[in-house]
């Protein structure tokens, strides 16, 4: 009987071989199919978000006799979790430009070029955010949970600044800017005289006043390019290193330039200030007491809300006893703060949060706009 051989076959090392490079082919393929879908996206996701601030803050513009905002909050534009913005203008030459970088993709318009282009606008700041930055580069978004030294562009002081337990990023140091500088980024306030509106001082000689802009200069006033770090000291660092009380500003030079036709330069209440305006570096605010009080939840957060005492508000040199200028004298520096608010509560009053080492007071305390206190900004 005749018997059949049966062979069996396989794939030889070769034929492997080919298998396996036809596979990482398509693999390959695949992959650089997805990420131009994905790097895609990402551009028409930039360019999208550009082109929507601009419309926003072009329409600001328009209702606001041509004038471009001072920063485009101002306008209602914000960053969020994947879009980070950033804006440049100058109102005098009529130009502007900004940035929405969406996931690491950034994409700008301009005057000059109003359709959304590839890249950073001329002049990006782009650098990690850590000691020494521009303060004006620093938002709520990229605001580090550690404190830093940040540098105010206009002048070089430097302030420490911090995202605390309330979520918001706040100057650890008073603010201590006395108008003029380098106006990189649109922020400068005049100097002069004071007789018509324009910031001046040291005026340690005479009375409050309501309709120009001044500000006081306590002993201690810690103007330096490099302040000592923040401290527990009730006066604000000790004597010998460093203390921090800042300047005391009346409401006229805390509410800034733009706000001189308005209440905040009268013992007036009305026309109400522009609150997006004031004296702090560009992309930072005043705190506000209305709708939402910043000073309270801020005592909220570190302060268990506690108007007792006022431990919490100080520890690690958060606030100092900064003290006051009122009836043409300094008052109160080691045992007393009234911190400044962009908020009017009647003709001669804003509100303001004030604290000794027994009380505090976040919610409805008032002081007279003409007086001086000093500031603290908050990034927006």
């Amino acid at each position: 009987m005749k018997r059949w051989a049966y062979k069996s076959s396989g794939f030889t090392i070769v034929e492997l071989l080919i298998v396996v490079i036809v596979i990482a082919i398509l693999a390959t393929i695949v992959v650089v199919s997805y990420n131009g879908v994905t790097s895609r996206a990402k551009e028409s996701a930039a360019a999208s978000s550009v082109e929507t601030a601009t419309k926003k803050m072009l329409v600001y513009a328009a209702q606001n006799s041509d004038q471009y905002p001072t920063s485009l909050a101002a306008a209602g534009i914000s960053d969020n979790a994947n879009t980070i913005y950033e804006y440049s203008y100058d109102n005098d030459a009529h130009t502007y430009c900004i940035t929405a970088t969406f996931q690491g993709v950034p994409y700008h318009v301009s005057n000059s070029n109003t359709s959304p282009s590839s890249g950073f606008c001329s002049g990006h700041f782009g650098g990690v955010i850590a000691d020494g930055v521009p303060i004006q580069a620093i938002t709520a978004l990229n605001c580090p949970t550690a404190k830093i030294r940040a540098v105010d562009a206009r002048d070089n002081h430097t302030y420490w600044v911090q995202k605390l337990a309330d979520g918001k990023c706040w100057m650890l140091t008073n603010l201590a800017y006395a108008g003029g500088g380098t106006n990189t980024y649109h922020d400068v306030f005049p100097t002069g005289d004071g007789t018509n509106g324009t910031l001046s001082g040291p005026d340690n000689s005479g009375s409050n006043i309501f309709t120009a802009a001044k500000y006081y200069t306590p002993a201690d006033a810690n103007p330096s390019t490099e302040p000592a770090n923040p401290s527990a000291d009730t006066t604000g660092g000790g004597a010998g290193a460093g203390r921090q009380y800042g300047y005391l500003y009346n409401w006229c030079a805390a509410m800034g330039a733009a706000n001189y036709t308005t209440s905040a330069c009268a013992n007036a209440s009305t026309p109400q200030p522009d609150v997006s305006k004031s004296i702090c570096p560009a992309g930072w605010r005043l705190p506000s007491t209305s709708p939402t009080n910043d000073f309270a939840a801020l005592n909220t957060a570190i302060n268990s809300g506690s108007t007792a005492v006022s431990s919490g508000l100080r520890l690690n040199g958060l606030f100092q006893y900064s003290g006051i200028w009122a009836s043409a004298s300094f008052s109160g520096q080691g045992g007393n703060a009234i911190y400044r608010s962009s908020t009017q509560s009647s003709a001669p009053f804003a509100t303001v949060m004030s604290f000794t080492a027994s009380n505090v007071t976040v919610s409805s305390s008032t002081y007279d706009k003409g007086a001086g206190a000093p500031i603290r900004c908050i990034a927006n």
